[in-house]
């Protein structure tokens, strides 16, 4: 299945049509159109006989195993990657830089996409790269123009991220007030690290941290905060009715941020926003300016990524009876589905903190189309 693998292949066609018709047979049918999630060996086979490059494959194997799972994380590695690609690439005598460069990069591309979907900010870093790679100036030297390049990529990263997410951690924390209750869902960088320099400020307050599986990833956040030295409590997604009458303030992390003032973000927080929005409490959303884009999304079903679903499963204990769905693939009647993203309207969320300031829901066309203007004006 394209996009799904993860690795080699079985070798013959018989096994590879057996291999596919039972991939099929459990597939959700509503989300039967998404890049189905197959798990293979290795990614180390996929790569043989494509030329791609050795920080392409070392970016897709940590993509694809879950080490770089975050969207700064993951556009920060495909960047670099592709700087890498860029700065070894030989231009053909004869050829133009750009024209050649372009399809290099493109197969490099394609090989992270099948390593793990690209995200929404993922396709608009691309884009990026591929109008500066376009607007490379054809009088310069190969090594000239390949520097350009490389520096703009630094320039991208260092601006459009880490400078961002500074910005943002700053005015995001100054949005918390002494005793509030702040609840975050999951881990996000810049949330953590807006929760972090509230603490450094001298900032009393205290977080709940509300996590869900399969991945949990806001046990590590929780670790980092009491380091800290920030009161915390944590509790799982089950719980959020019970925890929310006592919090002031909602802060989420973005996959990216719609036209239509959507948000797109891990699964489970559109559950989060909609409780806070029943209980009056204001919910903040984090998001870099880059993650702004012009698609819409009414649901989480015309787009999506499926996860592992073996992630689901819960090792079964013994001790307490539990019953083990190891064998889930033989069971006719049993499928399992794990959504990575959901979307949340622009109804339950309050605000928007962006490097740019903080905004409504509203004002994201807005950023939108002078982040375009500003681009165009930049030219080549």
């Amino acid at each position: 299945t394209k996009g799904g693998g993860t690795g080699g292949k079985p070798s013959k066609a018989g096994g590879v049509d057996e291999a596919k018709a039972a991939l099929a047979t459990k597939q959700v049918p509503l989300f039967s159109h998404l890049v189905q999630y197959e798990r293979e060996a290795a990614l180390s086979p996929a790569a043989i006989g494509r030329d791609i490059h050795p920080a392409v494959q070392c970016a897709g194997l940590q993509m694809a195993e879950g080490l770089l799972s975050g969207t700064n994380a993951r556009v920060v590695a495909m960047l670099r990657a592709l700087q890498a690609v860029a700065r070894d690439f030989r231009c053909p005598a004869g050829k133009a830089l750009s024209r050649e460069l372009e399809g290099r990069i493109k197969l490099q591309i394609a090989h992270l996409h099948d390593c793990r979907p690209k995200s929404l900010a993922m396709g608009d870093a691309i884009k990026w790269l591929k109008l500066r790679v376009s607007q490379l100036p054809a009088h310069l030297p190969p090594d000239a123009a390949k520097r350009i390049l490389c520096s703009q990529i630094d320039t991208y990263i260092d601006e459009r991220i880490e400078l961002a997410d500074r910005a943002i951690s700053e005015s995001a924390s100054a949005k918390i007030a002494p005793s509030d209750v702040v609840l975050v869902y999951g881990r996000s960088h810049v949330v953590e690290a807006t929760l972090l320099h509230a603490a450094a400020r001298g900032t009393d307050f205290s977080v709940v941290v509300i996590d869900g599986g399969p991945r949990f990833e806001g046990r590590a956040m929780l670790v980092r905060l009491v380091a800290a030295g920030i009161r915390c409590s944590y509790s799982l997604l089950h719980a959020l009715s019970y925890t929310m009458p006592s919090v002031s303030k909602v802060l989420l992390g973005a996959s990216s941020m719609l036209v239509n003032g959507t948000l797109v973000s891990r699964a489970g927080t559109a559950l989060v926003a909609m409780a806070a929005h029943e209980h009056g409490v204001a919910v903040l959303v984090c998001c870099e300016t880059y993650k702004f884009t012009e698609r819409v999304l009414l649901d989480a079903i015309c787009y999506n990524e499926l996860g592992d679903p073996d992630a689901l499963l819960q090792a079964a204990d013994a001790d307490q009876g539990g019953a083990s769905l190891s064998d889930w693939r033989e069971r006719p009647r049993l499928k399992l589905l794990n959504l990575m993203y959901d979307v949340t309207p622009m109804k339950y969320l309050t605000m928007v903190v962006t490097e740019a300031g903080v905004i409504p829901p509203t004002s994201v066309p807005v950023i939108i189309r002078e982040d375009r203007d500003r681009a165009q004006l930049a030219g080549p």
